[in-house]
């Protein structure tokens, strides 16, 4: 009876969206509109990772209550049980007074899946200044540490890093109900960073890079002005110093010169950019960055799930 009354107003719901959306000619509303629609066919032919996507997408153009409601429907069909929670409240909370309906088939279904959500638990064994933990590459917030988040069923992986210390990395495979997981992030390697690399030492490399192509370079001209020395050396077009010559061993022994110069000029400008940049990546001085991340679950835009979010 209560999955009948759920189509039911799920039925009505995609009708006052579409009548909505259609009275606007906004660009932005019309591409919601049609992701909307290609989600709700995707969810009827049952290939709810692709439908959630398109959902997804059209609540980020064109925020709303009933494209909610059936991003919500779709992550629960999906397996996404967290994702599917936190959407459902999303949706009480943006359909308000307009949609009394709506706002108690939200509120029943979200009550309905939070005692079946699985959670994780991320401890902090020994605390690292700068410490970071992402989980799945989306930052933690630091409150949350040593607390029991819903997720959604499946692998995870978690990272921690911290300035001049090696990354920590593990995965965490949770249960599609009720599982309880917790990992302990333990005392990081010092004097080890896998962060970003400072610009510094990116072009110490690409000028060592270059030293060294000069260099070879060099080599090859050098081996060229040798060939043609060695040509130009044939009695028959020039005599033994070279100083007297046909106007086809002139021609060669001007190139052996221009090679020559090329290979020694190439192989001093070559060694002294490479040693140059060698220095400065030894030089340079590891930095730190600060990362604007936020960690949330469900629909974006989505009122409940923005409340939930951390950002560092």
């Amino acid at each position: 009876m209560r999955s009948g009354w759920r189509a039911g107003v799920l039925a009505v719901m995609l009708c006052v969206s579409s009548i909505a959306h259609a009275q606007s000619a906004d660009p932005k509303v019309v591409a919601a509109q049609t992701l909307f629609d290609e989600g709700r066919a995707l969810m009827d032919k049952k290939r709810f990772a692709e439908a959630c996507k398109k959902l997804e997408a059209s609540q980020k153009l064109d925020p709303g209550a009933g494209t909610l409601l059936n991003l919500a429907s779709c992550y629960e069909q999906n397996g996404q049980s967290a994702s599917a929670w936190i959407t459902y409240k999303d949706a009480a909370v943006a359909a308000g007074s307009r949609h009394p309906d709506w706002v108690q088939q939200a509120n029943e279904s979200a009550n309905a899946l939070e005692s079946k959500l699985s959670k994780l638990t991320v401890v902090i064994g020994v605390p690292t200044p700068g410490l970071v933990i992402k989980r799945d590459g989306i930052a933690v917030d630091p409150s949350t540490f040593g607390v029991a988040l819903p997720v959604d069923p499946g692998a995870h992986t978690i990272i921690a890093s911290a300035p001049d210390h090696a990354d920590y990395t593990t995965r965490v495979d949770v249960g599609a109900a009720k599982d309880d997981k917790s990992i302990t992030i333990p005392a990081l390697v010092a004097g080890a960073s896998s962060g970003a690399v400072p610009p510094q030492r990116i072009v110490g490399g690409v000028i060592a890079g270059v030293g060294g192509v000069g260099v070879v370079v060099g080599v090859i001209f050098g081996v060229l002005a040798s060939g043609k020395k060695s040509d130009a050396s044939d009695p028959k077009i020039c005599n033994a110093d070279l100083t007297t010559c046909s106007p086809a061993g002139k021609a060669l022994v001007d190139d052996a010169r221009t090679d020559a110069l090329i290979s020694t000029v190439s192989i001093i400008a070559g060694s002294a950019l490479a040693v140059g940049g060698v220095i400065l990546m030894l030089t340079a001085h590891k930095t730190e960055e600060t990362h604007s991340l936020q960690a949330r679950f469900g629909a974006p835009g989505a009122p409940w799930g923005a409340t939930l979010g951390g950002s560092f």
